[in-house]
């Protein structure tokens, strides 16, 4: 008897190098490495050189401390479509850009400096400061690379750079000379910790526990008496404020003109409030009130009632900012301490009072409290007000209140003179102008155009100055003799050139103001001044600084027109949704001013990041996920692959649950290149293709599929809805390739003839996958994309994947009839698995190629499954039988010996000695 053949060595199972282990952060920091041993950025944007620009500026990180997974996300998403677009022919650079100058810097130098009882001057201060930023410039960058973040790393532009500084200072010139600037006195929000001014995009909103009182204002003038049905009891008009600190600046109340108001009768007196907060006031004072003579706000206007213990008069305003949401419906009113006071406080000529130092101490104006914190005055000026008899009720509420958003101080406005860039001015009207240039920008998500709208459309003017060392000047100088300011253009260039020429920005005070300031431009200005006195005692620096917000937003002119590669307006800007009122905003105003035009054409918001339990990621509640841990453990990977996950429209989650997700996903994209790398591995594409007319239906549905991935990919990164490529990835690697197509490949790739035409088109589609897949991958799965790229049969072979063009599909793959029939084939494909399982529950058969499969259909089903040559194959059985009549499947044993190769059953098993125990199809295959 002959024995049967080993002919396990004849199986051709996939075969490759590529590991299944992704070992990530081993390999990770290596691949980088090479990018940039190879200059892989450099020469991924060389290759675009002279073809169609897309301009991405760098919305730049705060240089301060390490990065956090919201600057992940951020730098993730720029990664994405940089690649993507130099992939697809566009010259896209990316320069990386940091925010040097502010608070946080100077603020960590100086404590710094206290703590070792070290004085140093100016000069010395700004030295340090710059080596501060440096070194966390330094820490970021290494924080980004290890991204596998594509860019010009080694020339940055930071802040404070002396070019970027000087086109800074050259900006806030051309604004200056186009009449938009002004220096006004108004109140505006105030650190009193770090003293200095303080523009709204650096504003947020915390809780903050306040005194909640109602005070007595008495009212003794006869002819407000006598506009209120002269009264017969002592009579008071009833404020509330949240802030007694500011009641030494109060000089007037409030009325809303079309609001009614009662005098109302509280037993022993008389309390003047709106009818409509009656029953409030009530509960909260404990008083009984009876309605009595009835007026509008504005038959009262230019009344007076008396200051609770200062000995003057508060006079009655309208103002339209009254409302019926809280309080009485008459507002303390102190013109030195809030916007609305302000502005009212101008109409009616009050006195603007502004007893509060920079420290947030008062000053002599206020002889009692002078020295004292206005936050610990607050109780000091309750315990007053309830011993004078004027304090009708006190309790203590927790509200919403501004803080400052770096030293999270609560701010208090404070009226001072600053520098401001005016936006409703005559003649210019900035603010119109813009919200007439929002019309053409393009909003990702849609819903941002909104919220961006209502900031500009609700913001204030734009307070420039800082009281501040650290940062750009505001190129001004003051005169000695009469303390009036220089604003010069021909003197702020002169600023700028040496600026830009001397290393930067203590280049200003380290030069006499003589060497900018021309006697033309003396001239020029004591002509303004009108005094001849101006001028005559030479002058001195001047001592503001520019907003950060400043620096940041002249990116589009100290980088879009500088730098080469970039360009403007750009085609995208791209930050978190805070940036709104921050960098956005900014941006378009500055932009404005000196080019008259947006600088971007298309606006990217991302959420905010969040843990799993959607709440904000902080160091006391321990739930912050730490990128660099991230990496260190798993590989940034899957920071990157997280990063496409969610839809960054809305705020992200991420935790064990989330990562741990993207892992598992992770693993199975992994594990299908690698068999789409082993299954092709004695496949040479250089002779093996197999034109399309030529594959079997199933490898031109597997074409299809790839098309229609191809196109939802396009589509994703095209409108940038990135997490639909994550979907989109996942299904297809899931249903479509290891569910369906390399299921139904396993016997033809492993057992049928190793050079004949099905077994070499199967690998013509699956060498285009893996093509493809890499391609289309990469710039979201940079690391795994390049790795697999490694492994891929290719001549010419480029030293990277991001050298290569994203690909491009052919017509004929987009098959509308191969899919429309594919469809109904899986459908049959899918009942046949139910009834096979069916089977296997009853031990009928264990593998399905046991089985013998009997398909009922009728009408054009019937004729598609009689056209299907391979249908046999495509159900992985190893006998199909069709009969005409209603749908039905039904499965039975399949007949015949099992062949010892293929494990496929047949009633032609071969006695061939030289092939015993084989059927047919092994027989031609070891032929």
């Amino acid at each position: 008897m002959t024995a049967t053949p080993d002919y396990k060595s004849t199986i051709r199972l996939p075969q490759t190098e590529f590991p299944m282990k992704g070992d990530l952060p081993l390999k990770e920091p290596k691949i980088i490495q090479n990018w940039e041993e190879k200059k892989i950025y450099q020469k991924m944007v060389a290759k675009n050189a002279g073809k169609k620009r897309f301009v991405l500026p760098d919305g730049p990180p705060y240089a301060n401390g390490g990065i956090h997974l919201g600057h992940a996300l951020n730098k993730t998403l720029k990664d994405v479509i940089i690649k993507y677009k130099n992939m697809r022919g566009l010259q896209t650079v990316f320069i990386p850009g940091w925010d040097c100058h502010g608070l946080p810097i100077e603020h960590k130098v100086l404590k710094d400096l206290q703590a070792k009882k070290i004085t140093k001057t100016d000069q010395e201060i700004l030295a340090l400061c710059r080596e501060e930023a440096q070194k966390w410039v330094g820490v970021q960058r290494e924080d980004f690379r290890r991204l596998g973040i594509l860019a010009d790393w080694e020339n940055p532009y930071l802040t404070m750079q002396p070019a970027y500084e000087a086109e800074e200072v050259r900006e806030f010139a051309r604004s200056f000379q186009k009449g938009l600037i002004y220096r006004g006195v108004k109140p505006v929000y105030w650190n009193w910790v770090l003293k200095t001014a303080l523009a709204d995009a650096e504003v947020e909103y915390h809780n903050h526990k306040s005194p909640s009182i109602y005070v007595k204002f008495p009212i003794t003038d006869a002819a407000t008496l006598k506009k209120l049905g002269n009264p017969s009891k002592p009579t008071n008009m009833v404020i509330w404020t949240t802030t007694p600190w500011t009641l030494p600046a109060n000089t007037g109340i409030a009325l809303h003109p079309e609001l009614e108001y009662s005098v109302y009768d509280g037993g022993t007196e008389n309390y003047v409030i709106a009818k409509g907060l009656k029953e409030s006031v009530e509960k909260d004072t404990g008083l009984v009130l009876t309605e009595g003579f009835t007026f509008k706000g504005e038959d009262l206007e230019l009344g007076k009632a008396r200051h609770p213990w200062i000995d003057r008069d508060s006079i009655i305003v309208l103002g339209l900012h009254v409302s019926l949401d809280a309080g009485t419906g008459a507002v303390h009113t102190a013109p030195g301490h809030g916007a609305d006071d302000f502005k009212v406080g101008l109409t009616y000529k009050l006195p603007i009072l502004n007893p509060v130092d920079d420290a947030g101490l008062y000053t002599d104006e206020v002889p009692e409290y002078k020295g004292i914190n206005i936050f610990k005055a607050n109780p000091l000026i309750v315990e007053k007000l309830k011993e004078s008899g004027h304090l009708l009720a006190h309790k203590e509420i927790e509200h919403s209140y501004p803080h400052c958003w770096r030293s999270k101080a609560p701010l208090i406005f404070r009226t001072t003179p600053q520098w401001f860039i005016g936006l409703d001015l005559e003649g210019s009207n900035i603010r119109a102008k813009t919200m007439k240039a929002i019309d053409g920008i393009k909003f990702v998500p849609q819903w941002g155009e909104a919220r961006f709208r209502s900031m500009m459309e609700n913001r204030p003017d734009w307070c420039l100055s800082r009281q501040r060392l650290w940062g750009v000047p505001i190129p001004v100088f003051t005169c000695n003799a009469t303390n009036e300011t220089l604003a010069d253009f021909d003197v702020m260039m002169k600023v700028a050139d040496v600026i830009e020429a001397e290393g930067g920005i203590s280049a200003f005070t380290a030069n006499d103001p003589t060497k900018f300031i021309s006697a033309e431009a003396i001239e020029n200005a004591r002509k303004k001044s009108g005094n001849p006195q101006f001028g005559t005692q030479g002058f001195r620096h001047g001592r503001d600084i520019l907003d950060v917000w400043f620096d940041s937003g002249v990116c589009h002119a100290a980088v879009q027109k500088k730098r080469e590669g970039m360009g403007f307006p750009a085609d995208l800007y791209l930050e978190g949704s805070d940036q709104h009122r921050g960098w956005f905003n900014t941006s378009l105003l500055s932009s404005m001013c000196t080019n008259g035009e947006a600088p971007f054409k298309a606006l990217l918001t991302h959420g905010f990041t969040l843990d799993s339990q959607g709440r904000k990621m902080s160091k006391s509640l321990g739930n912050s996920v730490e990128p660099q841990e991230v990496s260190s453990k798993s590989g940034a990977e899957i920071i990157r692959l997280w990063t496409s996950y969610g839809d960054y429209g809305k705020d992200m989650s991420c935790g064990k649950a989330e990562l741990d997700r993207v892992t598992e996903t992770y693993r199975r994209i992994r594990n299908s290149m690698r068999y789409l790398l082993g299954a092709t591995s004695d496949f040479d594409p250089a002779k093996d293709i197999v034109p399309y007319e030529k594959l079997t239906w199933v490898d031109k549905w597997a074409l299809s599929r790839l098309a229609s991935l191809h196109k939802e990919v396009t589509e994703a990164y095209d409108n940038y809805e990135f997490y639909k490529i994550y979907h989109a990835l996942n299904i297809f690697f899931t249903v479509d390739l290891s569910a369906t197509y390399m299921d139904v490949l396993k016997d033809r790739l492993y057992t049928w003839k190793h050079d004949g035409v099905p077994r070499r088109g199967s690998q013509t589609v699956l060498y285009y996958m893996a093509d493809y897949l890499i391609r289309m991958m990469a710039p979201i799965l940079s690391f795994l994309a390049e790795e697999s790229y490694g492994y891929l049969k290719a001549d010419p072979k480029a030293e990277s994947v991001f050298l290569l063009d994203y690909p491009e599909v052919p017509a004929q793959w987009t098959n509308p009839e191969i899919a429309a029939n594919f469809e109904e084939y899986l459908k049959v494909r899918g009942d046949v698995q139910k009834v096979l399982e069916g089977l296997r529950t009853e031990k009928v058969i264990g593998s399905s190629l046991e089985a013998k499969v009997i398909v009922h259909s009728e009408g054009e089903l019937f004729k598609k499954l009689q056209n299907y040559a391979d249908l046999r194959e495509f159900l992985i059985v190893s006998d199909v039988e069709l009969k005409n009549g209603p749908y039905k499947v039904e499965a039975v044993k399949a007949s015949g010996e099992k062949c010892v190769r293929c494990w496929v059953y047949s009633t032609e098993i071969s006695q061939d000695p030289k092939h015993p125990g084989i059927c047919p199809k092994c027989v031609e295959a070891l032929s």
